[in-house]
Order: C-alpha cells, then structure tokens, then sequence
C-alpha cells in the first residue's frame, strides 16, 4: 500500500463519512427546546442546500446537456426536462401516497361518526409524520444520486500526485458540506417520528455508499464520461432536491422556526456553500 492510497482512505473517510455520521447525531444531542440553536442549524443548512442545488447540480446538468447537442439552448431545455418531471414525479407520488392514507382514515370516520376534535388532530399528526418520511426519504435518494458521481471524482483526485493536495481541499470542503447535510436528513427523519438509531443509521449509510464511490473511483481513475447518464444522474437529483426544498425545507425554516434572523442565517449557509463549491 502506498502513501497516495493511504490518503485516499483517510481524507475521503473524513470528507463523507465521517461528517455524516457526525451530522446525523446534531438532532439527537440539540434538545427541541433550544430553538433558537435548531433554527440557526436549520436555516444555515437550507442556504447550504440552496447553493448546492443552484451552483453545482442545476449547472453540471446544463454543462453536460449541452455536450449531447454542442447546442446550449437544447442542453438547457433537456436540462429543464429532466428536473420538472423528475420534481413532477415526486410531487405525484407524494400526493398518491397522501391520498390512499387520507381515503383509508375517511373510511373510517364514515363507519364511525366521529366528532373527536382531539382524535382529528392525531389523525392529522400521523399523516404529516408521513409526508414528512416520505419527503425525508425523497430528500436521501436525491443526496443519494449526487454522491455517485461526487464520491467517485473525490477518489480519482488522489492519484498522480505524492501528496494530493486537491484531493485534500475538496475533501475539507466535503466535510462541512456533508455534516450540514448529515445533520438535515437526520433531522427530517426525526421529526417525521423515527427513531434516533433509525435516523442516524440510514443517514450513515448515505455517507458509507459515498465513501466506498470514492474507494472505486480511485482504482478506476476515470471519472464518468458519458454526457447522458450524467445529464439524468444530475438533472433527477435537482429535480427531487427542489421538490423537497420548496415543499418542505423552506416552508419549515420560515413557518414553524419563525425566527427573526432566519433569512440571514439561510444568507450565512449560502455564503459559506458557495465558497466551498467555487473554491
């Protein structure tokens, strides 16, 4: 085993893995009743998001959209394609999914005439629990998808070099990316009623698969190349990660926060996941 693999097995452990996990515990150990430590964590994260989804997904889509065509204009309409109906196909199934559950409690209410104001509002509880787990699981699949090729050109920057220095600086940059995002999915997960072992293990595992990308990307030494696959690969993730951030994220932050500075903290996330990408 040489130095460069060496490397490579403990800066992209500490730019995916590690930062994930770390990110998944955050809800577990901030108690719900510090508010104003939550709404800061929540909001920075969404600025975060935001950039990640403006700044890298949206625009690595176009670039390689626009290569299929060597037209701009038709990379950008296939690039617009692949994002509505991927956000499409999520806002359909959430709304399938709410209405099967919304029609099995209606059937109930009819066998049983119930004006409980009390067991309504239960009723209502439960079914945002499952909205919110099915937008916490829409959430992981699109981080999922953009840690494919993420982790996998991570890996190849460890070659060539005796001291990967670039390996090293994305790696960094990964870790506080990867804990904010370790930390939002968590967080979606525990307020939809899972458990905290349920929470932190299927977040881990999103970090583990990136990790293990950025293993093979390094034996392979050949980043993806193939314009269309990553058109689809990138152009599905922005599709679900703006579904969940219009749909959830952003209307948690500045509806249930309710917190005077949440639009500079969401500024704070931005500034900083902008700087991290563009470096």
């Amino acid at each position: 085993m040489n130095m460069s693999m060496v490397y490579m097995f403990i800066f992209t452990f500490i730019g995916t893995l590690l930062p994930t996990f770390i990110g998944s515990l955050l809800p577990n150990i901030i108690k719900e009743d510090k508010k104003k430590i939550t709404s800061f964590l929540s909001s920075f994260s969404v600025g975060i998001i935001i950039a990640l989804l403006f700044l890298e997904l949206i625009p690595h889509t176009t670039h390689h959209a626009e290569h299929i065509f060597e037209n701009s204009i038709y990379g950008i309409l296939l690039s617009i394609g692949v994002i509505v109906i991927s956000g499409l196909l999520f806002f359909f199934l959430h709304e399938l999914i709410h209405k099967i559950t919304h029609h099995h409690h209606h059937d109930n209410d009819d066998n049983e005439a119930c004006h409980d104001h009390l067991h309504l509002s239960e009723i209502n509880e439960t079914m945002d629990k499952k909205s919110l787990f099915f937008n916490g699981l829409i959430f992981l699949f699109s981080i999922l998808i953009h840690n494919i090729p993420e982790g996998f050109v991570l890996g190849t920057m460890f070659n060539g070099e005796s001291f990967p220095i670039s390996g090293l600086m994305m790696s960094i940059s990964l870790f506080f990316h990867n804990l904010i995002i370790g930390y939002s999915i968590s967080l979606t997960f525990k307020k939809s009623g899972k458990k905290p072992f349920f929470s932190i293990l299927v977040t881990s595992i999103n970090g583990l698969v990136s990790y293990i990308l950025a293993i093979v990307g390094y034996f392979v030494s050949n980043p993806i190349d193939n314009d269309l696959f990553t058109t689809i690969l990138f152009g599905f993730s922005s599709g679900a990660l703006l579904y969940v951030l219009v749909i959830e994220l952003l209307p948690q932050i500045f509806y249930e926060y309710k917190n005077k500075y949440t639009f500079f903290f969401l500024l704070i996330g931005f500034a900083l996941g902008a700087f991290l990408i563009l470096i």
